[in-house]
């Protein structure tokens, strides 16, 4: 899967993420401090999906109406990056599998679904 991770993405995501074959960009590392507009266009142009903590996505596609390929947006609370990554691995085949043209929203409880104009 191809992923634009937000810089606000955690560090040990992006590093399971890439141990297990996906193509992840990175914001802390390519661009740190870009809008999230800039970011939504970069993912769009190469189809790349979103990965963010983020609220501000959704405004910019369900208000703004601004294009996206896919958006997850994680809402995962832990007391431990350890934890944050275990609820990240255990809700990654569902994410991974209904991401592209969806806002998914992931909770430590579900993975919420709306579907991209």
């Amino acid at each position: 899967m191809r992923i634009l991770a937000d810089e606000n993405t955690e560090a040990q995501i992006v590093d399971w993420l890439r141990k297990a074959g996906h193509d992840v960009l990175w914001a802390a590392e390519f661009s740190p401090g870009a809008s999230d507009e800039a970011l939504l266009e970069k993912a769009a142009a190469e189809s790349r999906i979103i990965l963010t903590a983020d609220l501000d996505f959704g405004e910019l596609v369900f208000r703004r109406h601004l294009k996206g390929t896919g958006i997850v947006l994680l809402r995962l609370r832990a007391e431990t990056t350890a934890e944050l990554l275990r609820s990240f691995e255990a809700f990654w085949p569902a994410i991974e599998k209904q991401a592209h043209g969806k806002f998914l929203v992931v909770t430590n409880r579900k993975v919420r679904i709306r579907e991209l104009d």
